[in-house]
């Protein structure tokens, strides 16, 4: 299983900037990201997008706020060259959702970051 050493400083430095516009974004919240897909994998193409779960530590948030979330992504995607591609998830979504097999996928293959 990969870890986040296994990155490349690209990729590191995307979700580093991702974590941080999040944080500064919304100071008051907790979150974890979690990078899944074929970069967690260890078989992503020079093209391959960054798949990250956003995991808001919350009942539920609005659409504005994950709008907000997916600017940043949009941000950061053209500045990096690295497509940030986010499946961003509340307590609400986890919940009636959380045994769909993107999740177990993400469960078994993440990446903790």
């Amino acid at each position: 299983m990969r870890t986040i050493l296994d990155l490349s400083a690209e990729e590191k430095d995307i979700l580093k900037e991702l974590r941080l516009g999040i944080q500064k974004e919304f100071p008051n919240w907790s979150f974890r990201l979690t990078l899944f897909g074929s970069r967690a994998r260890g078989g992503a193409e020079a093209d391959s997008g960054v798949d990250v779960l956003v995991e808001i530590h919350s009942h539920s948030i609005s659409f504005e706020e994950k709008q907000r979330i997916r600017r940043l992504a949009g941000v950061l995607s053209l500045a990096s060259g690295l497509v940030l591609s986010l499946l961003i998830a509340d307590h609400m979504m986890l919940e009636q959702r959380g045994d769909f097999s993107v999740f177990r996928s993400i469960r078994e293959e993440g990446v903790a970051i």
